[in-house]
């Protein structure tokens, strides 16, 4: 793959889900409790699928493919639910550990506002703020990377 291919793949995922958002005016998206963040907002169409699990393991077994987890739990939970989240791949396909089963939400895209600001955290794509409520929407290709996966 060139690096301008790369750059155009990188580019495709981010303004995938941008298009996907403003074509409609409306996001269908998860608001996930995090341990220690601010809650998380994830679009639904990148969620393949909600398994309840154990909160400690290290991955999740799901259509005879073993998945990493990325955990956002709080840590005294021992139960938890496991969101399959898709990747570009199949092989880039990974499990986010949350605390319960997120709460969905349709929002205007209007509502959403980005938060300026320099972003510190790699797994944090951006910011934002619905009704003076902060989330962030995660950079998934980083926790990718983190999770070895990319």
């Amino acid at each position: 793959m060139s690096h301008h291919q790369a750059v155009a793949a990188q580019i495709d995922q981010q303004e995938l889900q941008h298009l996907i958002t403003v074509s409609t005016g409306f996001i269908d998206a998860y608001m996930i409790e995090c341990h220690d963040q601010v809650p998380m907002l994830l679009p639904q169409n990148i969620v393949l699928s909600a398994l309840d699990t154990p909160t400690d393991v290290r991955s999740i077994e799901w259509h005879d493919l073993k998945l990493p987890v990325y955990a956002v739990n709080h840590p005294v939970v021992k139960d938890g639910v496991a969101l399959v989240i898709e990747g570009d791949d199949v092989a880039q396909r990974f499990a986010l550990m949350c605390n319960s089963m997120p709460q969905s939400i349709r929002l205007r895209i209007s509502e959403v506002v980005d938060e300026e600001g320099v972003e510190s955290d790699p797994m944090v794509f951006k910011r934002v703020k619905i009704a003076e409520q902060s989330f962030y929407v995660p950079h998934l290709e980083n926790i990718q990377k983190s999770l070895g996966i990319l």
